[in-house]
Parts: C-alpha cells; sequence; structure tokens
C-alpha cells in the first residue's frame, strides 16, 4: 500500500513539473464582406482575395487546406440556405478565379446565425458589411506564432 501511494505520488510530481504546451494554431483568416441578404461575391471583395492570395503564394508555395464558414446576421432572411449560399460563392471564387484545387476547400455542413454584435462593432462594420470567415491552413514547414520565442526558431523570408 505504502509502495502505491508512494508511485502515485511520484506519477503526480512527474505530471505536475513538466512543461505545458501552448497551442499554436497556423491558420490565416480572412473576412470575405457581403451585401445585407446577398450571397454574390462583390467585385471588391474578389480583389481583396486575390491579393491575398498573392501573398500567401510568395510565403507558403504548399497549402493544405482553405475553410470556408457560412454564417449571416440575425433578421437575414433564410439565413440557412444564405449562409451556405455564401459558402459555395467564395469556393466557387477560389477554384475559379483564383485557381485553388476544390480537394483542398473545406466547406461547411450548416450555416450559423452570428450572435448579435454590440453597437460599436454594428456601426465599424456597417460600411463593410457582413463577413464570413475564410481560413487557410499552410502545409509543413510554416511558421507558428508560438515558435517567435523560441532562439532556434529561423523564420523563413518570403521569396520574391
Amino acid at each position: 500500500m505504502t509502495k502505491l501511494r508512494f508511485n502515485g505520488l511520484l506519477s503526480l510530481i512527474l505530471i505536475t513539473g513538466l512543461p505545458t504546451a501552448l497551442a499554436c494554431s497556423p491558420i490565416k483568416v480572412r473576412g470575405v464582406y457581403f451585401e445585407r441578404d446577398s450571397s454574390a461575391v462583390p467585385a471588391s471583395q474578389v480583389s481583396r482575395l486575390a491579393n491575398w492570395m498573392i501573398d500567401l503564394r510568395q510565403r507558403y508555395p504548399n497549402h493544405q487546406a482553405f475553410y470556408v464558414s457560412a454564417s449571416t446576421e440575425p433578421g437575414e432572411q433564410a439565413p440557412n440556405r444564405l449562409g451556405m449560399d455564401r459558402a459555395r460563392n467564395i469556393a466557387r471564387v477560389l477554384q475559379e478565379n483564383l485557381q485553388i484545387a476544390p480537394a483542398k476547400i473545406e466547406l461547411p455542413e450548416r450555416s450559423y446565425v452570428e450572435a448579435p454584435v454590440s453597437a460599436y462593432l454594428k456601426q465599424r462594420e456597417k460600411s463593410q458589411g457582413v463577413r464570413v470567415d475564410l481560413g487557410f491552413l499552410p502545409a509543413c514547414p510554416h511558421e507558428c506564432s508560438c515558435q517567435l520565442g523560441d532562439p532556434l526558431y529561423k523564420p523563413k523570408a518570403p521569396t520574391q
């Protein structure tokens, strides 16, 4: 019994004494803005995505996946259909205009309605429209924000 207690205590000390790892995500996120109650990707947003894609291709020659969200704001018409239409239209722009392979684009299974935002945020975003997030996951190797304090980490300079 004493040996069992000692082993349990030793295990507890070892577990609590180990350094903990912090979560790190290399995902880059860009907002795609839509007119209220519309699923058409505005030309200005296609241009923004094209410029972002140029930067991503320079920094990350290999990309693993693009994650498209499907969201609407409170009060928009037919929110489930509208959110999924927005996601599909972003995917179409990625494939047809920006030459991203369909296998690298992850669409959601369903849409969701964003939680109401504060009056300050609503006023700030009013000029931009309804935001839908597009996430980009680079393939390895890539930098990660948790590596920035590591003296052994040497970031790769973007190629010109």
